[in-house]
Formats: C-alpha cells, sequence, structure tokens
C-alpha cells in the first residue's frame, strides 16, 4: 500500500477541492482516487469514456490517453448500503481539465555555436547480444532537450558519457544536469561525464585487481577496517576522477578567461562489474537527481547519489565539493548478487516522477516507475531499437516539468 500511500497524499487535496490532477490530450494519464474517497463499488458516467479514459472501480483508478482537450464535469456514484440494507447513492462530481497537446514555439538552436550539442542523444551496449553471459548486463542511455531549452532557444545542457570495457569488463556511467544560470553549463555537464568517465576507467585499469582482492576480503569479513581501505581505493579511483574532470573544466574557463562557476553543473557516476560473489557497485554525486539499484523480486531500492535538494544548487564548481572532506562523504558502495537496473538520471526525470527528493528511497516509487519504463521500452533484448524507445519515452509529460531530461541505466 505504499505506492497508494504516497500518491494519495496529494490526490485527497484535489479530491476536496473538486479538481482531479491536470491530463494532456495525447499523452498517458493515470491517477488513483484513493481508498477513503470512495465507496467499495463506485461508477462514473460516459463523459470518462468519450475523453478517451477509463476508471477502474477496484483500484480506484483513472488511466488512459485522453483524446480531445478541455474541462469536463464527472459524475462519481458512490452505491453504500445502511444498517436495514437499504442502498444509498451519492454522487460526487469532480473537475477535470484537459489540456491541449504541445503547444509551443520551436526556436532552433545555433549549431555554429562553439559548445552546440544536438537535441537528442542516444546510446546502447550490449542490446541483444551474450545475452547468457551472466558476468555482463545491458546499457541503454538518452538524453533530451526539454521544454523549456526548446521555447528559449536553448541548447541542451543535460549530458551523459558511458563507457565499457571489455577486457577489464568494468562498467562507467555518469550523467550531468548543467546549471541554467550559467552561461555555459552545457560545457560544463559534458566535460563532468566525459572526462571523470574517461579518467574513472584508467584508474581502474590500474588499480582493478587490488579492487577485487579488497572486495572479496569484504565480502568475507564486512570488518570496519576493511570497509575503510575498501573505501579509500574507491576514493583513488572515483575521487580523484571527480577531480581530474573539475581540473579539466578549470582549464577550459581560463582558456576562455571565464570563471569555473560559468560551467556549472551536477554530477552523478557509478562504476559496476559483476564478480563471481556479486556485483561491486561504487558511485559519487553531487546535486539533484537520482543514482538508484532496484531489484523487483526482493522490494530492494538503494538511493546511492544524487536526492540533494535543487533548492541547494549544488554543483561540480560549488566550493568545497572537491575538497578530500567533500569528496569523501560523496563516495558509496554496495556489493549485491544482482539487480534488475541500475538507474543514473537527472533532475528532469526524478522530480517529475519522484516529486519530492524524501520520496525517492521508496521501494514503491521505483517499482511503479520500472513498471511504467517495461510499458514503454522493452528490455527483454527482443527488439534493435531499445535506445530510441527510451528516447520516446523521455518525452513524458508532466504539468510544471519541462527541463531537460537524462537516464543512463544498466540492466
Amino acid at each position: 500500500m505504499g505506492e497508494y500511500k504516497n500518491i494519495n497524499k496529494s490526490l485527497k487535496t484535489s479530491f476536496k477541492s473538486g479538481n482531479l490532477p491536470r491530463a494532456r490530450a495525447g499523452q498517458p494519464y493515470i491517477t488513483f482516487l484513493g481508498e477513503d474517497n470512495l465507496s467499495s463499488n463506485p461508477s462514473v458516467d460516459l463523459v470518462l469514456e468519450e475523453i478517451g479514459l477509463h476508471f477502474f472501480p477496484k483500484r480506484k483508478q483513472i488511466t488512459g490517453i485522453p483524446k480531445k482537450s478541455g474541462t469536463f464535469d464527472l459524475l462519481f456514484n458512490n452505491r453504500e448500503y445502511n444498517d436495514s440494507g437499504m442502498e444509498i447513492i451519492s454522487t460526487q462530481k469532480l473537475k477535470l481539465i484537459v489540456e491541449k497537446d504541445c503547444d509551443f514555439t520551436i526556436m532552433h538552436v545555433d549549431e555554429s555555436d562553439p559548445y552546440w550539442k544536438p537535441d537528442d542523444d542516444v546510446y546502447t551496449i550490449g542490446v541483444n547480444t551474450d545475452s547468457k553471459n551472466r558476468f555482463k548486463k545491458d546499457v541503454a542511455a538518452a538524453s533530451r532537450r526539454g521544454h523549456q531549452q526548446i521555447e528559449k532557444g536553448k541548447i541542451r545542457e543535460d549530458h551523459f558519457f558511458v563507457q565499457y570495457d571489455s577486457k577489464t569488463r568494468w562498467y562507467t556511467l555518469a550523467v550531468s544536469d548543467g546549471a541554467g544560470k550559467s552561461d555555459f553549463s552545457r560545457k560544463g555537464s559534458e566535460i563532468a561525464c566525459k572526462r571523470s568517465v574517461e579518467s574513472c576507467l584508467e584508474r581502474l585499469t590500474a588499480q582493478s585487481k587490488k579492487l577485487k582482492r579488497l572486495t572479496i576480503k569484504y565480502t568475507r569479513r564486512k570488518s570496519n577496517t576493511v570497509r575503510k581501505e575498501l573505501l579509500r581505493t574507491l576514493y583513488d579511483i572515483i575521487a580523484m576522477s571527480v577531480v581530474d574532470a573539475y581540473r579539466k573544466i578549470e582549464a577550459e574557463a581560463k582558456i576562455n578567461e571565464l570563471h569555473p562557476n560559468d560551467f556549472a553543473a551536477t554530477l552523478l557516476m557509478c562504476i559496476c562489474k559483476k564478480f563471481e560473489f556479486g556485483w561491486l557497485i561504487g558511485t559519487f554525486g553531487v546535486g539533484d537527481g537520482a543514482v538508484c539499484v532496484y531489484r523487483k523480486e526482493n522490494w530492494y531500492a538503494n538511493l546511492m547519489g544524487g536526492g540533494e535538494s535543487s533548492l541547494e544548487k549544488l554543483f561540480l564548481t560549488t566550493p568545497g565539493i572537491i575538497q578530500p572532506s567533500g569528496l569523501e562523504r560523496r563516495i558509496r558502495f554496495t556489493i549485491v548478487d544482482d539487480f534488475t537496473a541500475l538507474f543514473l538520471m537527472t533532475n528532469g526525470v526524478s522530480s517529475p516522477k519522484f516529486g519530492k527528493e524524501e520520496d525517492l528511497p521508496c521501494f514503491e516509487l521505483w517499482d511503479r516507475f520500472w513498471d511504467e519504463m517495461c510499458s514503454h521500452v522493452d528490455f527483454s533484448g527482443k527488439i534493435n531499437d531499445i535506445g530510441e524507445d527510451l528516447l520516446k519515452w523521455l518525452d513524458f509529460w508532466t504539468p510544471g516539468k519541462y527541463d531537460d531530461r537524462t537516464i543512463a541505466m544498466l540492466f
């Protein structure tokens, strides 16, 4: 019931005010009315079906794809019985506003800009190949320019970079959200992702054996001493790669006589490898967005990065972040025997899908998130255009949430 509890908390206010959450013509819509708002056997008039939506009484759920816009009054009939067994029918009227489909001006960007990047980017690794190799998983990543950037004619500020080393079998993934108020954050996010990943793979190549030895030692005896030694090694690999990314931003700023803050961007990154005893996952995160290890059948969701309030506006270039103490507290690791998916996403995805940062650790929300993705993207490996499907899914509509959207995942 955790999923319904989280959703209904916001819907009760809408219900009492007589308004349902807004829908948008041509876009998937789903909302739950809550256990306390309707009787056990409610019904709704035919207006809902005419819009293109459907009501499921047992789940107290409205879902579908609205086929026309407008303001609609919906009548819900509650059937209950008094102590004498007499049926009592009460009617409640709710208002549903269906907004018009994408109605905004598309402003193209200047491709001659030295920091130009495409509106969309897609990348996949290993999809439909080597699926029987228990030491490998597939990777898909996608990024697309947000509606508010399109309307303002701004270049996509998000970025991702993903690499897999076939020799060492290490995965390294990073996503970044450029600060909207920084003039060249689109380049900052690119440098943050690319340099941190490339540097990380170089360091992993040099220290992979040591990292494996410490990981095996820790799985056998989870002592605090071994844990600290493992974290120190991860610091030398991940944190120092983050410092390399910052230095690259500094150099770019100096060449152009700018300040590093002009390139401000968040950074979420992780390393991941399958050993005989399980998957080792190490992460670093500064800023909002989310990094999460999710396993459906175990009811497991481990938030390992991001989750910081967007109001704090923390970026890689924020003073103190690349200091040893600032880096150290942002390095995390976990060892799991398996997982359904490992997610890295910018705030453009996490905010509309999870709401407040404090809700990010909730398994029920991640479970719903995965189910929604699976209804739009086939992760089974039976199709070849998984990256394009993921990119299309990123165009989901949420009122007031029009930022760039980027996700990278291992599954």
